[in-house]
């Protein structure tokens, strides 16, 4: 099954994606309906779900543990109480009888078969969360090194500097730039009273002898590893995660998270994919092995990692600068 901005195809053969989304809420709305009307049984609507999870297709040869996970979960239920339609007279006296005899003994095995479905379902959601990281740590390792990606704003007099400049400035503790090439905005910060210093993985992007500000020649991701948690108290990011991957990217802003301290700022200055699939984009937007995040994408990844995210559009939203600050931790009540 795959999937586009249009549309999904399954098997091949193309599905309206409006249509099916339709199809899918009328029959919400008619479970929902029957459902407050008694019309459908749990034991009914269990058994419906487990025969299509047991028959519809999967995601697609590479597709994930989601939907196997979800007949899994299905079928940890065990219903003690049996029905007791029959079509011969009596007989579902009979069934009735013997399953209100019986039922205090099949609540008994019941009870524990579902207990240990329950911590297999359990089990096996766990290995698939251990899969997946271990999936985004290989996909993170093993891709190439993303590009820097250099827009023309990345200058002094840019029109994010001044709003990136704020965002870190007055903080205590030491805050990071990557990719920094020649360290102009290493400057910027530190005539600003900002303790700053700045590193970047291209060889010969400043002359150690004349600089004078902290400007290390390193990959980021590795530099960040070597540091202890609670490090630094902001990051800026220039054109470092532009090209990433989605296991790349969130290796990246896990590691940067990690050393930031309470409240610390992460600050990202990005081309938007409208830049990125522009007919003079630099080679680096086919080369590369992923492409840059939308500016509502940024704000629902760093959202999820429990920050808040304020984002400013740049000029004809080709580009964009997203902050977001770390929420400090709620203090015990004990």
């Amino acid at each position: 099954m795959s999937g586009g901005p249009e549309g999904t195809a399954v098997n091949d053969v193309p599905v309206d994606r409006a249509y099916l989304d339709r199809v899918m809420g009328e029959i919400d709305d008619e479970v929902r309906r029957r459902r407050r009307n008694g019309d459908l049984p749990l034991r009914v609507e269990r058994e419906l779900d487990q025969l299509f999870l047991r028959h519809a297709p999967l995601s697609g040869r590479d597709g994930g543990l989601d939907e196997p996970l979800r007949l899994v979960d299905a079928a940890t239920f065990v219903d003690p109480v049996v029905p007791v339609a029959s079509q011969k007279s009596g007989g579902a006296l009979v069934k009735r009888g013997v399953r209100q005899l019986t039922l205090w003994y099949m609540g008994y095995i019941t009870q524990q078969v579902g207990q240990f479905a329950s911590a297999v379902g359990r089990s096996l959601h766990a290995i698939d969360q251990q899969l997946q990281e271990l999936a985004d740590g290989l996909d993170a390792e093993s891709a190439p090194p993303p590009p820097i990606i250099v827009l023309d704003s990345q200058r002094p007099g840019g029109w994010w500097v001044e709003s990136a400049i704020d965002a870190v400035a007055g903080r205590p503790g030491r805050v990071l730039h990557a990719a920094a090439g020649d360290g102009w905005l290493v400057q910027l910060l530190v005539g600003r009273g900002v303790d700053a210093y700045g590193v970047d993985p291209r060889p010969d992007t400043f002359d150690a002898a004349e600089v004078k500000v902290d400007l290390r020649e390193e990959e980021l991701a590795a530099h960040l590893r070597a540091m202890a948690p609670g490090t630094l108290s902001a990051i800026v990011l220039t054109g470092v995660a532009d090209g990433m991957t989605p296991g790349q990217r969130r290796h990246l802003l896990e590691l940067s998270l990690d050393r930031l301290g309470p409240s610390g700022h992460l600050v990202v200055h990005s081309a938007s994919p409208l830049w990125w699939h522009a007919d003079d984009a630099p080679p680096e937007a086919d080369l590369s092995a992923g492409r840059p995040l939308r500016r509502m994408s940024w704000e629902h990844l760093l959202g999820s990692y429990g920050c808040s995210v304020s984002t400013h559009d740049g000029p004809g939203s080709t580009e964009y600068l997203v902050v977001a600050a770390r929420k400090e931790a709620p203090q015990a009540d004990w």
